[in-house]
């Protein structure tokens, strides 16, 4: 399947990793092009939809989110169909789920997301029959409406059954006294790598993003501290509202957790790296989760020269509490630092500062 691309300028200095999205979902990409200015009905200028037209592809990715009268109009002028970036990164997790509250998760996103193009779509489609105030062609797409809503209300039902138990097994570890280190991160930057070397696991990596969809947890013992280490769905630039609330269980673990691992890809450019950084403080922000301890552990630090500059740079963008290390999953470079710094968190978090300070005297 053919897709031609259009992306909006705000991402013009992110443009590998909106493509990087794509080609996730569609490995056949025809072309893309920028976007600069957008319209509220088509969202693009007739110009740009008659250049399109005369193109051969099968759908019309775009990375942006679309309002529905745009989504719509875009359908009929082009006669293809056509899939926003909200969408596409719902179909991104769908073909990566693999437990029963990822795919519950994934539906309720997709209804939610939905409901209001649905609705759109069949009010376009009985227009014809809606004379005067909304005629008798109201009630045949009320019914289709309604039908999706009650779908909406099961599916919420199922995951708010599978929450409860997630509550009742992590009240269960902190009953038997074992604190909770959460590993979050953007996509692709390590986070189920270093989940395995802290481990000794082998679950599944690969380069796409969003491998992980359901939390991963496990028991590690190092020196005297045992605690629970969780692996989690990577961060993305602009995560959709929808996705989070949908991903809540996923996210829960980061709310409840005793320290953050903030692991980010220290071998990308330092505008990325930092660009990177901030949206994760953004989104821990949004989910009430900022005020943890974190540590920022930059990965792939055997693919630079010399990381001391990333370091310095990294270090003026995070908090005076929180703490950086240098990294390599790959090499297990400093894998026992790190371990260190989260026993000193969680020592300090249980006991406070004057009780680690006689632990280390």
């Amino acid at each position: 399947m053919k897709v031609f691309v259009l992306i909006p300028k705000k991402y013009v200095d992110f443009i590998d990793e909106e493509l990087a999205l794509v080609k996730t979902a569609y490995s056949d990409i025809l072309d893309y092009i920028i976007v600069k200015n957008t319209n509220t009905k088509t969202y693009l200028s007739r110009d740009k939809i008659e250049k399109i037209k005369s193109l051969e592809f099968d759908k019309l990715i775009v990375m942006d989110k679309l309002k529905p009268p745009q989504f719509i109009n875009l359908v009929r002028e082009l006669k293809r169909d056509v899939v926003d970036r909200i969408l596409v990164i719902l179909e991104i997790f769908a073909n990566h789920a693999g437990s029963r509250e990822a795919l519950l998760q994934i539906e309720l996103a997709r209804l939610k997301y939905t409901l209001p193009l649905t609705k759109e779509a069949i009010r376009y489609a009985k227009l014809g029959e809606l004379h005067g105030f909304l005629g008798a062609g109201r009630y045949g797409y009320e019914k289709y409406y309604t039908m999706l809503k009650k779908r909406e209300a099961r599916v919420r039902r199922e995951l708010e059954k599978l929450r409860l138990i997630r509550s009742v097994r992590r009240k269960a570890r902190v009953e038997a006294g074992l604190p909770h280190v959460v590993i979050v991160g953007y996509t692709c930057a390590g986070k189920t790598s270093l989940f395995n070397t802290l481990t000794g696991l082998s679950k599944p990596v690969g380069p796409e993003p969003f491998t992980t969809l359901s939390p991963k947890s496990y028991k590690v013992n190092y020196r005297d501290a045992n605690f629970i280490v969780t692996d989690t769905v990577g961060f993305i630039r602009d995560i959709p509202p929808e996705v989070i609330e949908s991903f809540y269980a996923t996210l829960e673990e980061v709310a409840e957790a005793d320290v953050i691992v903030n692991i980010v890809d220290a071998s990308k450019k330092i505008t990325e790296v930092i660009s990177e950084i901030e949206t994760g403080k953004e989104i821990l922000r949004r989910i009430g989760a900022y005020n943890k301890p974190i540590i920022y552990a930059l990965n792939k630090v055997d693919k630079l020269q010399s990381f001391k500059s990333v370091l310095s740079e990294v270090e003026k963008h995070v908090r005076d509490h929180d703490d950086v290390i240098p990294v390599s999953c790959v090499k297990k470079l400093n894998i026992d630092l790190l371990l260190d710094k989260i026993r000193e968190k969680l020592v300090v978090k249980r006991y406070g500062v004057n009780e680690e300070e006689n632990i280390r005297a």
